[in-house]
């Protein structure tokens, strides 16, 4: 009996203890984000819409992942997960140049004409997600191995992007 006192006390310990559970939903542009509280970020105008995704997913080693996203106002959202230099939440704004550089590199690669899929050749590989909303258009690619070079560079040259931006933490 005294053990059935004990294992029980054990149990209702165990469910009292409550992990934090990041929960998750869908915002308007169908990809899946932490959910983030009013007060912890300035987000960009209801008329803004995304412009660029970019993800880097995990792998069985330490690759960089991250979430990246740029609305048409310039303003951005970068969310480190692990492995980089910047774990959690922050935002810039970006200038109407860069936005314009991006939207001529998108042409200049015809970003629209690239598959959809670019499967991984073995599982432990980490994946490359990005998507492009411009002119009407919405494109999604997942790079996991094997896309063309300039798909690669252009990836590159988003990370660059992020990499020379001035960030703000905002939680």
């Amino acid at each position: 009996m005294k053990k059935l006192l004990v294992s029980l006390s054990f149990c209702a310990v165990l469910l009292s203890c409550k992990t934090p559970i990041q929960t998750t939903q869908t915002n308007p542009d169908n990809y899946t984000v932490a959910e983030i509280k009013p007060e912890q970020v300035a987000p960009p105008a209801p008329q803004d819409s995304l412009f660029v995704y970019l993800e880097r997913t995990p792998c069985y080693g330490q690759c960089p992942m991250y979430k990246f996203k740029i609305y048409n106002s310039g303003y951005a959202l970068y969310e480190g997960k692990r492995f980089v230099e910047k774990i959690g939440l922050y935002e810039t704004r970006l200038s109407a140049a860069v936005l314009q550089e991006i939207k001529t590199k998108v042409n200049d690669i015809n970003y629209f004409g690239f598959r959809d899929q670019y499967p991984k050749t073995a599982s432990d590989f980490p994946s490359v997600k990005t998507a492009i909303i411009l002119d009407g258009n919405r494109k999604e690619i997942m790079d996991g191995t094997g896309a063309p070079s300039a798909l690669k560079e252009f990836e590159a040259y988003l990370d660059s992007v992020k990499d020379g931006a001035v960030w703000k933490q905002v939680h």
